[in-house]
């Protein structure tokens, strides 16, 4: 996930932004308590922000910075969820942006993973940037190709492609161990983690707030003692 947006395309509609951490933690307390399910409203939406969080906890492992997110209103049409992290920390405005789309390759699912992103989220009617990254949950036992096939294969099959491909899927069929790699343009960020390890590593530090400066050029402020939930614009607390 290395492509970056700056702030003067993002939107101030919603200005709260929550660790990844925090979004898993309130995802299994609500799952725990029967408010996510399936077949329950919302439950797609959750899960989304659920796969976004566990794929940024990796992230965070490999490059050791801290990342936001923040779930999307359907309203806007794309993404599914924004993430955002501090590419330099030397001045407030100093936030990249990252769209993510989510998709997931289920149990049911007869065609091969290349076939299947081809016709999702990489179909041509769909038109991503280069600004927003694909990231499909593979949710279902199967043997996934060489991560470097996958990548010649979406070259060769669609290679005006433009956004960025991560993969992800558990590693591990009792523990909550997954691996992550993305798989286009270039095969890269590929590694193996324990969520509820790297979870327990790390500390909680509040949400972030998006406010306008006195120049209107967006900031961000960590505050530690504000009281937001990741769903609650879904109607969960």
């Amino acid at each position: 996930m290395s492509i970056y947006m700056s702030n003067s395309n993002l939107s101030l509609t919603n200005k709260i932004w929550f660790s990844p951490v925090n979004v898993i933690y309130h995802f299994r307390k609500l799952e725990s308590e029967g408010k996510i399910a399936p077949g329950k409203k919302h439950y797609r939406k959750c899960c989304e922000a659920f796969i976004a969080a566990i794929s940024l906890v990796g992230v965070i492992k490999m490059l050791g910075r801290e990342f936001w997110m923040q779930i999307v209103d359907d309203s806007e049409g794309s993404p599914d969820v924004r993430t955002g992290c501090y590419e330099k920390k030397i001045r407030d405005n100093d936030f990249a942006i990252v769209d993510v789309e989510v998709v997931t390759y289920e149990m049911n699912s007869s065609e091969n993973l290349v076939d299947f992103l081809l016709r999702t989220k990489l179909s041509n009617t769909k038109g991503y940037d280069n600004l927003t990254t694909i990231l499909c949950h593979i949710n279902k036992i199967t043997n996934v190709p060489d991560v470097r096939e996958l990548n010649r294969q979406l070259l060769e099959k669609n290679p005006k492609i433009k956004s960025p491909v991560v993969i992800i899927g558990k590693a591990d069929p009792v523990k909550e161990v997954y691996r992550m790699v993305q798989i286009y343009p270039t095969v890269d960020l590929d590694t193996t983690f324990d969520v509820i390890a790297e979870c327990k590593a790390r500390t909680y530090n509040g949400v972030l707030l998006l406010n306008k400066g006195s120049n209107r050029i967006p900031k961000f402020k960590s505050n530690q003692d504000e009281k937001h939930y990741p769903f609650e614009d879904l109607g969960f607390i």
